[in-house]
C-alpha cells in the first residue's frame, strides 16, 4: 500500500475516533455538571477543567463568565470552534479531508456518512448557537452521527489492509485518550473515601465510567454495584470489554501483526507488545493503592513510541 493512502486512511480512523470520545466526554461532563451543579459547585468546574488535562495542548476558546452555566464556554470550545484542533468540528473536518484523499480507497457509505456528518455539524457552527439546551441537544445528535460513521465503516470496509491501518488508528486514540481520561481522574477518586455524600462519591465513579463507555459492560461483569477496586481492575484489565486498556491494546497489537504479515518485530510491535504483556501480568492491587499515575504515564509513553515508529515505517516517504 502507498504511504499517502496508509497514512490518510490511519489518521481518518484517529480523527473519527477523536470526534466521538470528545463528543462522549462533553456530554457526559455535562450531564455530571448539571446533577452536582448548586450542590457541590466545586465539583462540577474540576469536572470541567480535567477536560483540559485530557486534551493536551487544549485551551479553552471561549471566556469563562461568573454569569454564564459552567459548561457553556467548554462546550462551544470544544464542539464547533472549527479553529480549536481539540474540537468536534475540527477532528471532523481532518476526517473528512483524510477521507476526500483516498475516496478511491473508501466504500459509498463510509465516504458519504463522513461528509454527512461534517457538513452538519457545519451548519450547527453556522448558527453560531450559544444557549446551552441547544448545544446540547445537536451535540447529542452528533454522536448519533457518528456512531452511524462507524457503523457505516464497520459493515462496508474490506477487511483488507486499508481495514487494518484505518482500525489501528482508531484503537490507537481510542486507548490513548482513555489512559489520559484515567491519569485526569483516577487518582482523585482513588484519593477519597466515601463520605456522608454517598450519592455524590458514585456518581463521580459512574461518570468516569460513562466517559469511557463502559458503564453497562461493568454492569454486565459485575452487576449494579460500584466497587471502587473493580471499576479500575476493569478499566484496565478486562479481556472482554473493548475500551479497557488490555482488550485495546490487543486490537493493537492484532492490527500490526496483519499488516506486518511476517514473524519479525516491527518497532511499534515491540513497544506495543510489551505494553500488553504489562497489562496482562501487572498486579492489579499495586495499580489501585498508589502507582495508577505512573502505569497510565507508561502507556501513554507506550502509545506514543509505537505512533512514531508507525509513522517512520509507513508513513513518511
Amino acid at each position: 500500500m502507498l504511504s499517502r493512502v496508509a497514512d490518510a486512511i490511519y489518521w481518518m480512523g484517529r480523527y473519527v475516533e477523536r470526534a466521538e470520545n470528545i463528543t462522549r466526554l462533553l456530554l457526559v461532563t455535562e450531564d455530571f455538571s448539571t446533577e452536582t451543579q448548586g450542590l457541590e459547585e466545586s465539583v462540577a468546574q474540576t469536572a470541567w477543567k480535567d477536560v483540559l488535562a485530557i486534551l493536551p495542548t487544549a485551551q479553552l476558546t471561549r471566556p469563562v463568565s461568573a454569569f454564564a452555566p459552567v459548561s457553556l464556554p467548554y462546550l462551544t470550545s470544544f464542539f464547533l470552534d472549527a479553529q480549536n484542533g481539540y474540537s468536534v468540528h475540527y477532528s471532523l473536518r481532518k476526517a473528512r479531508e483524510n477521507a476526500r484523499a483516498v475516496r478511491e480507497a473508501l466504500t459509498v457509505e463510509a465516504f458519504m456518512s463522513i461528509n454527512e456528518a461534517f457538513h452538519a455539524v457545519e451548519g450547527y457552527a453556522r448558527k453560531g448557537l450559544t444557549d446551552l439546551p441547544g448545544l446540547r441537544d445537536t451535540l447529542a445528535s452528533t454522536h448519533k452521527s457518528l456512531f452511524s460513521v462507524i457503523g457505516a465503516i464497520d459493515s462496508t470496509f474490506t477487511r483488507d489492509e486499508s481495514w487494518h491501518f484505518l482500525k489501528l488508528g482508531e484503537s490507537v486514540e481510542r486507548i490513548y485518550r482513555a489512559a489520559l481520561i484515567l491519569r485526569a481522574r483516577l487518582p482523585a477518586l482513588l484519593a477519597s473515601e466515601p463520605r456522608t455524600d454517598l450519592p455524590l462519591y458514585y456518581s463521580q465513579w459512574r461518570s468516569l465510567l460513562r466517559s469511557l463507555s463502559s458503564l453497562e459492560n461493568y454492569r454486565k461483569a459485575h452487576g449494579a454495584r460500584l466497587e471502587p477496586a473493580l471499576v479500575v481492575t476493569f478499566l484496565f484489565f478486562d479481556a472482554q470489554s473493548p475500551r479497557s486498556l488490555r482488550a485495546g491494546t490487543a486490537t493493537i497489537k492484532e492490527c500490526l501483526e496483519r499488516i506486518a504479515g511476517g514473524p519479525d518485530l516491527t518497532a511499534a510491535a515491540r513497544h506495543i507488545g510489551k505494553l500488553y504483556a504489562d497489562l496482562c501480568y501487572a498486579d492489579a492491587r499495586t495499580i489501585r493503592r498508589a502507582e495508577s499515575p505512573a502505569f497510565l504515564d507508561g502507556v501513554v509513553d507506550a502509545l506514543t513510541r509505537a505512533h512514531e515508529a508507525l509513522t517512520a515505517q509507513y508513513f513518511v516517504t
